[in-house]
């Protein structure tokens, strides 16, 4: 579903997810095996699946003091109601930030112009900031990676103070002025990281490069937004804020350790990555109440009989407040035994949703890519097989807290399977496409 379609339910649930200043250093993370019941003797291979959940928090008088960047396209084809909602994004922006917090501003087209160096926020210099934002005009090229070099250097030079750090950067095309390919981006933005800078982009239109701008965010661990109508910019900075006034946790990483005998074969989640044996997700900054997942395929030993471990789950943070450390472990185990009793009982409900999660996404981003290929009927078969796995698995255990999501993606499905159909012209399709793109990196927390 198009975030934009639910940005305005989003924000008004928003008002009751506020960090506290203790923070709760049990329960955020665990796991299981789809299947916590394995035979012995049998084949091995098996889906895992990893779940953080931070917690929901009473307020707080005051949030973690926040350094950001607006870095806008105003390239010429962000003439009209494109520059016109950046310049009204930007003094959102500004609104949202109280005395303090440091902000820095950036125009790219041809080259990169510093409209606001990084700025300490103050009741009486606010107007100013605002009166900078008259210098956003649209014209030239697009030098989007020299626009998000300059705003993650001067990000590097915050202050320790400042704990959250944020990139909003905003676009309409393709990069075509300097460095201008996805690996090359992508390598700046996961550079950022370094400087604890995550990045949230914001596509607007149907003429942006969506890979280079999911690959972006995956690799600085920070949010994408596909956005058809520009007005809807303000909005989204508004709650892009918010999230962030409510980190409990910066710079996380979650990391699956296997135990002996257990191979993580590969990861089914975007931005999981396996190294040296080992699964790690990076998280960035976590916002109360945000749950994250990840899934993958390991293979474990079946040889012996009884309990076993399967992997030791490892989350590293942050404290928004202190800027101390802390990390949470978790054991995750399975069992061996003999016979078929069981086996079938011990399915674990919230797993199997996130592999019918999984085949969902993989079936909107093929669909997506067969729109491109003018092929909407066989997009439309990939999301009609895709909602009745999700149908299976939502009507397998009804009582799940899993399940009422399973049949909301599944009518979402639905709804997009009939679209595809009905997409006749290359616009239509390049819409949807775009959709389709967006609702798979929004279903795994991107």
């Amino acid at each position: 579903m198009r975030r934009a379609m639910w940005t305005a339910a989003l924000w008004t649930a928003l008002g009751t997810m506020v960090a506290s200043p203790a923070l709760a250093q049990t329960g955020w993370v665990d796991g299981s095996p789809v299947q916590a019941r394995i035979r012995v003797g049998a084949n091995g291979d098996t889906y895992v699946g990893v779940w953080v959940q931070a917690p929901q928090q009473a307020p707080r008088q005051a949030r973690a003091p926040m350094a950001v960047s607006l870095v806008i396209d105003t390239s010429g084809s962000m003439a009209g109601d494109k520059i016109e909602s950046a310049r009204m994004a930007a003094a959102s922006l500004l609104e949202s930030l109280v005395p303090g917090d440091i902000v820095s501003i950036y125009g790219f087209s041809h080259q990169v112009v510093e409209l606001a160096p990084p700025t300490t926020v103050t009741v009486g210099g606010r107007a100013a900031l605002m009166q900078r934002l008259s210098m956003l005009y649209a014209a030239g090229g697009t030098n989007l990676y020299g626009g998000v070099q300059v705003a993650a250097q001067r990000m590097a030079q915050a202050p320790s103070t400042h704990p959250v750090r944020r990139i909003f950067l905003i676009s309409d095309g393709h990069a075509n002025v300097g460095p201008s390919d996805t690996t090359s981006l992508s390598n700046l933005a996961a550079s950022a990281t370094e400087s604890l800078t995550q990045i949230t982009a914001i596509g607007v239109g149907l003429s942006y490069d969506q890979a280079t701008l999911s690959s972006m965010v995956v690799r600085s661990s920070g949010r994408l937004y596909h956005l058809q109508q520009p007005q809807q910019m303000a909005t989204i900075l508004r709650q892009e804020m918010s999230l962030l006034a409510q980190s409990v946790a910066l710079n996380g990483v979650l990391e699956v350790i296997p135990a002996p005998g257990v191979t993580i074969l590969e990861s089914a989640t975007t931005g999981a990555e396996v190294v040296g044996g080992r699964l790690r997700l990076p998280l960035g900054s976590v916002y109360a109440g945000q749950e994250r997942e990840v899934l993958f395929r390991a293979h474990v030993d079946t040889a012996t009989l009884g309990e076993r471990p399967l992997a030791q789950l490892r989350l590293a943070y942050r404290d928004p407040e202190s800027d101390a450390a802390r990390t949470q472990s978790r054991q995750v185990t399975y069992r061996v035994t003999r016979g078929e009793a069981g086996l079938e009982a011990s399915r674990v409900p919230r797993v199997e949703a996130m592999i019918a999660q999984h085949q969902a996404t993989t079936a909107q981003r093929r669909a997506a890519e067969l729109l491109r290929q003018g092929q909407s009927q066989q997009a439309a078969i990939q999301l009609d097989e895709a909602r009745r796995t999700l149908a299976r698995a939502a009507s397998a255990a009804p009582a799940a807290p899993s399940s009422a999501r399973l049949s909301e993606r599944a009518r979402e499905l639905d709804v997009a399977a009939t679209r595809a159909r009905a997409a006749r012209t290359e616009a239509e399709r390049t819409e949807a496409t775009y959709d389709f793109e967006d609702s798979a990196m929004s279903a795994e927390g991107y």
